[in-house]
């Protein structure tokens, strides 16, 4: 056999699977699906994408040292996608962050450097790699059926969710959430209607195309993104227009005709009047069904997600508190922001402390209203100027390309419109919402094919290189490709040691969780193994934590065999946690983690350990101020440094953060009632009781605290509400049987006290004087005004029993 036809069967091999490893990529990530806790969802998607970009990558270098040359589209937009990697890496470098951090973030978040050099790869090589026609039919027969098959086994999903919901979560969404879901379908539905406008496509194609097309306005309806019905209903406007206009042309009865329409007929799909018909029919149905749920959709897509049982609610900053947030970070840091994947912290530090009155007080956002808004935060002017670029070069190349310059051949035109309407469309949808990584990545593909296909366009020529042609440049470039495929090896091996990391890690929170201790131990070490994260470092001290609880209530052990086991996790915990603060110093979590650790000895006076317990809860006040936890657990601090003054001060200043902070209203209740002050700790109650009705240990306190002022009524109102919303509570029944008798209502003292002794045996011991005394019409109880207030007597019910 000729050497020359092996060679060029191995290049042509090589290349075809470069394409299939783009799609396999796209499709692998979007479908990946691990019914497992251990396995982080969103982070095996993203591991999957780097994965497939390396693939990718090296199926590529192959093909070009074995073709000996490589075509080139034309480069500036595909050079400009490098563009957003460069001012994340100066961000990076620049912005204080540390390296490994910019890079890498927790698990590669979208908005790290990691993530955007994946994107820029797979988009570089899509315009690289996808260069010819049937190339362009290929990819475009395999995203097609992608779209089908995401559709068919999300619908399959919801189903399966319904009938056992124990098996697999209706909730559950292919992509990564309903909201990327909504995005991918939408994205989806678009292209099927312009390959049904613009293709000449087989029945079962069209009827295939059809099935998706209503199964994902199914899908739609149940995410009910606003947003995304708004583009799918301009979609189908655009081209119901475009129908209408090309159909073919109105003849009177006399023949005549109008000038022009005969030229737009004959520019139509093949198959004339049918195939404009059936367009019409299609893009009117999907323009009132979009139109059907953007008027009534917060009331139809409610009930609808309600019905299965879904809970879609997707709550991000707004459009204000992202602009505070930026115009934070560019009084200190305007040229590279605040550095790659830090949003969240620098969000904390100028949060709204009017965001405590709501439900989402004690969530964490890691990004702001968009993607790209957040990324204009977080690497400052150099990445707006970096994106602004990517964005205007390709709407102008896109605008220029489409109306003066498409290509002669109906395939190249008709990928150049898809592509370009499918990157615009995940663009537009970063700048108002946070898409996940396979959307993103669907993006960029989508911009690197649209790429590839400007070097058809009218008077635009391709450029090549040939490396045998000059042996200098030849050897260059194969020595840097050579270079690049070593390189890629390695990024591979930190992307599966990364994602082990996060594998181990996951199960070492489920493990603590479950309250395995050793087994958590044993897998945050693994995970360290893998990669040093602060993630690790900050639950390895909470395992820490958790086994001196564990020691504390182990009534087997031995003085000394305590005393050593508290040494031992103490002494790690606070390493842990320690080192933790050093891989993150603005993570206030782990300064939070710190001051957990130094606070547990501070009742046994360890010297030093108040201190630094205070100094690790401030520097976490200082990275986010307006939280009313940071207070409230510094208030613990004091009580436990013996100081309820210092304790009142911190408390009061959490509440004033959030008025309705019932743990921190309740205990400063109980701090008043210890300082002999009953009137404001009755006062304190109540406010707690406004704030939380249906407590029943705040309607306890209340209850005790009415009594001990000489509110009988008041107290037996309250006590028996807290019985009446926790029947097993025996104290509350207790204590509401002492306040009937001292009413002098015998009959339902007697009642409540006969509940608590059927509650248990103990009960039935502790209470039985009290019954019979009752039953003789005496009170046998002394004064609540006259005893301690809020404390048990030693005869009553243990409060272990409520």
């Amino acid at each position: 056999m000729n050497p020359e036809n092996v060679v060029a069967r191995r290049s042509v091999s090589f290349e075809t699977a470069t394409v299939w490893a783009i799609a396999l990529t796209a499709a692998i990530a979007t479908l990946v699906l691990v019914p497992s806790a251990s396995i982080p969802f969103l982070y095996t998607k993203v591991s999957v994408l780097a994965l497939g970009a390396i693939v990718v990558l090296a199926l590529f270098i192959l093909a070009r040292l074995t073709r000996g040359n490589a075509v080139l589209p034309p480069l500036p937009l595909v050079l400009a996608m490098w563009a957003v990697p460069l001012a994340y890496l100066l961000s990076g470098i620049f912005s204080g962050t540390t390296l490994s951090a910019a890079l890498f973030g927790s698990q590669l978040e979208p908005d790290t450097l990691g993530f955007v050099i994946i994107m820029a790869a797979l988009g570089t090589l899509s315009a690289l790699a996808v260069r010819r026609v049937d190339q362009y039919r290929t990819f475009l027969k395999l995203m097609g059926g992608l779209f089908a098959l995401v559709v068919a086994l999300q619908v399959l999903i919801l189903i399966i969710g319904e009938i056992a919901p124990g098996f697999l979560s209706p909730a559950t969404a292919l992509p990564g959430s309903f909201s990327d879901l909504s995005m991918l379908v939408g994205l989806g539905l678009i292209g099927a209607m312009l390959a049904l406008r613009f293709l000449p496509l087989e029945a079962r194609v069209k009827k295939a195309l059809y099935v998706a097309c209503g199964l994902g306005l199914v899908l739609l309806a149940v995410a009910n993104s606003f947003f995304v019905w708004s583009l799918v209903a301009l979609a189908a406007l655009g081209l119901f227009v475009e129908a209408v206009m090309r159909r073919t042309p109105f003849r009177g009865e006399e023949g005549e005709s109008f000038p022009g329409t005969t030229l737009l007929a004959e520019q139509d799909a093949e198959g004339g009047e049918e195939s404009g018909s059936r367009m019409l029919g299609a893009s009117l149905a999907v323009l009132v069904v979009s139109l059907f749920f953007l008027i009534g959709g917060s009331t139809i897509g409610g009930a609808l997600g309600n019905a299965l049982g879904l809970n879609l609610l997707d709550v991000r900053p707004s459009w204000q508190s992202t602009v505070a947030t930026g115009s934070h970070v560019y009084a200190s840091s305007p040229l590279f922001g605040s550095g790659p994947g830090t949003f969240g912290a620098e969000w904390l530090k100028s949060r709204d402390a009017s965001l405590n009155s709501t439900i989402f007080w004690n969530i964490d956002f890691t990004t702001g209203i968009g993607y790209l808004p957040t990324s204009f935060v977080t690497t400052g002017i150099a990445g707006a100027v970096a994106w602004l670029l990517l964005l205007g070069l390709f709407v102008f190349l896109g605008f220029r390309f489409l109306l003066f310059r498409a290509s002669n051949d109906p395939v190249v035109r008709f990928v150049s419109l898809l592509s370009f309407v499918a990157a615009a469309y995940v663009f537009v949808t970063a700048v108002v919402d946070v898409p996940g990584p396979v959307v993103l990545a669907f993006g960029f593909i989508s911009l690197g094919v649209f790429a590839s296909t400007l070097r058809f366009g009218k008077g635009q020529s391709q450029h090549g290189i040939v490396f045998g042609r000059s042996p200098r440049i030849g050897f260059v470039i194969v020595f840097a490709l050579t270079l690049l495929l070593l390189a890629s090896i390695v990024a591979a091996y930190a992307v599966v040691e990364r994602y082990l990391a996060q594998v181990a890690l996951t199960r070492a929170v489920s493990a603590l969780s479950a309250g395995n201790i050793d087994g958590a131990g044993a897998a945050v070490a693994q995970a360290l193994v893998f990669s040093q994260s602060d993630d690790a470092y900050r639950l390895e001290s909470q395992i820490a934590q958790a086994r001196l609880n564990q020691i504390a209530g182990d009534t087997g052990l031995s003085a000394d065999a305590a005393r050593t086991g508290i040494q031992a996790a103490l002494t790690d915990g606070i390493q842990a946690a320690l080192t933790a603060t050093k891989l993150a110093p603005n993570r206030y979590q782990n300064w939070v983690a710190l001051g957990t650790m130094y606070g547990t000895v501070v009742p046994l006076g360890v010297p030093g350990a108040y201190d630094n317990a205070k100094a690790a809860y401030a520097k976490a006040q200082e990275l986010n101020p307006s939280s009313p936890q940071l207070p409230y657990i510094l208030a613990q601090l004091e009580i436990a440094n013996k100081d309820n003054k210092a304790a009142e001060a911190f408390l009061v200043q959490a509440i004033q953060l959030k008025q309705d902070f019932t743990q921190a209203i309740f205990l400063l209740s109980q701090l008043e009632v210890a300082s002999g002050n009953a009137q404001g700790a009755l006062a304190a109650a109540e406010s707690a009781a406004y704030f939380a009705p249906n407590d029943p240990a705040v309607l306890f306190q209340v209850g005790i605290l009415r009594a001990g002022t000489g509110d009988l009524p008041g107290a037996i109102a309250a006590l028996s509400k807290a019985a009446s919303v926790n029947p097993q509570f025996a104290n509350a029944r207790y204590f509401l049987a002492v306040a009937y008798a001292e009413s002098k209502d015998f009959a339902n003292a007697l009642g409540e006290l006969e509940a608590v002794a059927a509650l248990s045996p103990d009960n039935e011991k502790a209470v039985a004087s009290y019954i019979a005394a009752l039953r003789k019409g005496t009170n046998p109880f002394p004064s609540l005004r006259t005893g301690a207030v809020g404390t048990l007597p030693e005869s009553s019910p243990d409060a272990s029993t409520k």
